[in-house]
């Protein structure tokens, strides 16, 4: 039997999820490393833009007394994003990817670019917390989203 659209689609859709568990995976893996690296004040604001955490989620994170030291507070916050599935997936993805460079190529194997989707995907640059624009890494993320959509003259690109 030929195989349908749909099959093809769940098909994807499984590996998508295979690749998620086995980040997942090396997220866990690194937890000790990443809890005491990252600091959630940094990611609230962009996971609170992307959606998948709320006011309450990034207060109980931030100023919970239950998380006193910082290792805590990130470690709490990896499980709310857990339990939010794929958008909490790709939306730590890309808070490591703009933030942590350095951890996101760890866990993915992949450089950190392209890939703005969450925020950039339905043009709204603006929201990006105002620590988001510090420095030039900023600028070179911002290219590299924009790139697609408009060509800049050959003459630009170093």
């Amino acid at each position: 039997g030929a195989s349908t659209g749909g099959e093809v689609m769940a098909h994807a859709g499984e590996e998508l999820e295979e690749e998620e568990d086995a980040i997942w995976e090396k997220i866990e893996s690194a937890r000790h490393q990443l809890t005491r690296s990252l600091n959630p004040a940094k990611l609230t604001p962009y996971l609170r833009q992307c959606r998948v955490i709320d006011e309450q989620d990034e207060e109980e994170v931030l100023n919970s007394c239950r998380f006193p030291c910082k290792s805590n507070q990130t470690g709490y916050l990896m499980d709310i994003l857990r339990r939010r599935g794929k958008r909490g997936y790709e939306a730590f993805l890309e808070s490591l990817e703009f933030y942590y460079p350095e951890h996101y190529t760890r866990l993915t194997g992949r450089e950190p670019a392209q890939r703005c989707s969450m925020i950039l995907g339905r043009g709204r640059l603006s929201v990006l917390p105002s620590a988001a624009w510090e420095g030039p890494a900023v600028w070179a993320w911002v290219r590299a989203c924009v790139k697609p959509r408009f060509t800049l003259p050959a003459s630009s690109e170093p």
